[in-house]
C-alpha cells in the first residue's frame, strides 16, 4: 500500500513543472492547483498563485466532491467553467483528473483564472450594443473555495438547508431522508467524519442516519 501511495504522489509530483508554467505565462490572476485525493479533508498539496487565497491542506471543493460521488474513476474534465467564490470573484476555471497506470484517479490539476476584471468591461461595453450576452455570469458555479474541511462541510449544509425550505426542528421523516439525500448526490459521505456531523445536525443517532442513507440510495 506505501509504495502505491508512492508511486501516486510521484505522479502527482509530475505535475509541479506544468502548474508552474501555466502561471508564469499567465500571470498574477492565474492561479494553479494540485490536488491529491488519497485524502480529500486536506487534499491541496501544490499551489502556485494566490487567487483563491488557499494554502497547502485545504480540502477539495464541493463541485469535485459532486462529480467524484456521481461518476468514481469515470469521471470526466470540467473545462472552461465558470465559477464565483465568496468574496464575488469570477473564475474561469479548467480541472484535469490525474490517474495512475491502473486508471484509478488519484488526483487533479486545477487551474483557476481570475475574469472579475474583464466581465466588468464587457458589461460596460455591452451596454453600448445592441446584443447582450450575460449568460456565462448569470450561470457561473457557487464555490467557496474552503481553507478548510469544516468550511466545505458547512456549506454542504447551508446550501441543501437552502435547497429543501424547511428548518431541521419542523423535517418530517421524509424531508430528512430527502436531506441525506441531498447531501450524499454532493459528495459528502466522501468526507471522513461525515455520518458524525450529519447525526449532530439532524439530532439523531448515526444508526439513523445509516438507514436514510440506505433507504434513499435504494430508492434512486
Amino acid at each position: 500500500m506505501n509504495d502505491c501511495n508512492d508511486n501516486n504522489k510521484k505522479i502527482l509530483q509530475s505535475y509541479i513543472p506544468i502548474a508552474d508554467m501555466i502561471v508564469a505565462t499567465f500571470g498574477s490572476n492565474c492561479e494553479v492547483v494540485i490536488h491529491d485525493l488519497h485524502n480529500v479533508q486536506s487534499s491541496l498539496i501544490y499551489i502556485k498563485g494566490t487567487v483563491t487565497g488557499r494554502e497547502l491542506g485545504a480540502p477539495t471543493t464541493e463541485v469535485i466532491l459532486k462529480k467524484l460521488r456521481r461518476h468514481g474513476d469515470d469521471v470526466t474534465d470540467m473545462l472552461g467553467f465558470t465559477t464565483r467564490t465568496k468574496d464575488g470573484k469570477l473564475l474561469k476555471t479548467s480541472t484535469s483528473f490525474i490517474r495512475n497506470p491502473e486508471g484509478k484517479v488519484i488526483g487533479f490539476l486545477g487551474i483557476n483564472f481570475d475574469v472579475t476584471a474583464f466581465s466588468m468591461v464587457n458589461q460596460i461595453i455591452s451596454e453600448f450594443s445592441v446584443t447582450h450576452d450575460v449568460n456565462q455570469i448569470d450561470h457561473a458555479i457557487n464555490e467557496s473555495y474552503a481553507k478548510n474541511i469544516e468550511e466545505v462541510f458547512e456549506h454542504l449544509i447551508e446550501n441543501t438547508l437552502l435547497e429543501i425550505g424547511v428548518p431541521i426542528g419542523k423535517m418530517t421523516r421524509e424531508e430528512k431522508i430527502y436531506f441525506v439525500h441531498q447531501l450524499d448526490d454532493k459528495g459528502a459521505f466522501l468526507i471522513q467524519g461525515s455520518v458524525d456531523r450529519i447525526t449532530e445536525v439532524l439530532g439523531v443517532s448515526k444508526q439513523t442516519i445509516y438507514n436514510y442513507l440506505e433507504e434513499s440510495r435504494s430508492d434512486s
